[in-house]
């Protein structure tokens, strides 16, 4: 009994400490090379034609929406991990590395890869973007606005918006474990905020493309570690 309730204490941490260390890391990377690039020449990556793309307000919805995905998402990753780091540290006695070993695992890995590399791009090559002055009346130009005060136009390449929606897609793709709406909901919301970075005038094509390779080639580099921890444990393989 009293086993059992020191593993849900730890699976709880667990589903807490994992999401909460993914958003700390996004604040520091982010907000750090905001600090770091302060006073630096930013780049513009935009072509000519992508001035036509109009603002549509009401994609801000979208925008900013994809928090609650998230939310969701590194909720539902981080419950996994605790009950496959569980099974994992049950059948073999090496719950830490297990773990990277774990689907699960292998998310919250590519998502810590993403940031750490979104952030050296951001520090070695500062992009900008030229935003619309917002004139037009209404609720969702209002939220533009906000949102433009909020987040100065920098940060840019690759869009860390489209690598972690891509990288929740990415994830599940291929795991039958998540029903077929759930895979074609991600996919679906993934395509709708990279749309949205475009339409609410926050990204580019240049940072979108970034932000798709990025997350897929995170998502690789977090599966070559998890190989590893299996030949070096002799996991076996699920």
């Amino acid at each position: 009994m009293q086993i059992n309730s020191q593993r849900s204490a730890m699976a709880m941490r667990k589903i807490v400490l994992l999401p909460t260390a993914a958003l700390i890391w996004n604040q520091l990377t982010y907000q750090g090379a905001f600090i770091l690039t302060n006073g630096r020449t930013h780049h513009d990556l935009s072509f000519s034609f992508e001035r036509n793309i109009p603002l549509i307000p009401w994609t801000v919805s979208i925008y900013f929406g994809c928090f609650l995905f998230w939310a969701y998402h590194y909720l539902r990753m981080a419950v996994m991990e605790a009950d496959e780091k569980g099974t994992d540290k049950q059948k073999t006695g090496h719950g830490i590395v297990g773990s990277l070993c774990s689907m699960a695992g292998r998310f919250y890995t590519a998502d810590f890869l993403i940031k750490t590399i979104s952030f050296f791009f951001f520090l070695l090559f500062p992009t900008k973007i030229d935003r619309p002055v917002v004139s037009a009346p209404g609720f969702w130009s209002d939220i533009v606005g906000l949102l433009y005060q909020i987040d100065k136009p920098y940060n840019l390449f690759p869009s860390i918006h489209c690598s972690i929606s891509w990288l929740c897609w990415v994830s599940v793709r291929k795991d039958e474990r998540f029903s077929v709406g759930y895979r074609i909901f991600t996919l679906v919301a993934a395509i709708a905020v990279c749309l949205s970075t475009l339409t609410t005038r926050q990204h580019l094509l240049a940072d979108i493309a970034g932000g798709i390779l990025t997350a897929e080639l995170c998502w690789k580099l977090a599966g070559l570690i998890g190989n590893f921890g299996h030949e070096c444990l002799h996991f076996p393989r699920k």
